[in-house]
């Protein structure tokens, strides 16, 4: 963590709704297009795209919460750093579908290790933004040789100018 740009952690952002993902299913490349579209929002090349689910509203803080959720396919991770994403955030323990399912384990981490994006996990409540833009703020701890790390993530709305 203490090595990374800090540039990686701010800048301009999208919330894609995909809650309509049931838990313990794949997000897909068509859901992301979808709720592009739906939403009128564009991805920011070198920006952060945040994954509302609404895992965190219906479980969190019930045990629940680590045991079934929706996380991306291999597929729709690489398209979200191909439209140029450096950072992806997701509501729920991990940017990996729980339980495992498929050929490939955790092909989420493993596109964002190979491409070099940072995925932001467990964020809280996204429904305030999601459907939005906004500049994105998740400023991590300087952790020497920590591979992840707790932050405290913002969205700031409406910018002046």
């Amino acid at each position: 963590m203490d090595q990374l740009e800090l540039d990686w952690f701010h800048g301009p952002a999208v919330c894609l709704d995909v809650r309509h993902v049931a838990p313990g299913e794949f997000i897909r490349r068509a859901d992301l297009e979808q709720a592009l579209a739906r939403s009128g929002l564009s991805i920011p090349r070198g920006g952060t795209v945040l994954l509302y689910t609404g895992h965190y509203g219906r479980t969190f803080p019930r045990p629940a919460y680590n045991e079934r959720h929706p996380g991306l396919d291999r597929e729709a991770t690489e398209w979200l750093a191909d439209q140029g994403a450096v950072n992806i955030g997701i509501d729920c323990p991990s940017v990996d579908v729980e339980p495992h399912k498929g050929e490939e384990w955790k092909p989420a981490h493993t596109v964002c290790r190979e491409r070099g994006v940072l995925n932001t996990e467990n964020l809280g409540d996204l429904s305030p933004v999601a459907g939005k833009a906004f500049y994105y703020m998740g400023l991590p701890l300087r952790i020497r040789g920590a591979t992840a790390g707790p932050i405290r993530a913002v969205a700031i709305l409406n910018l002046p100018g």
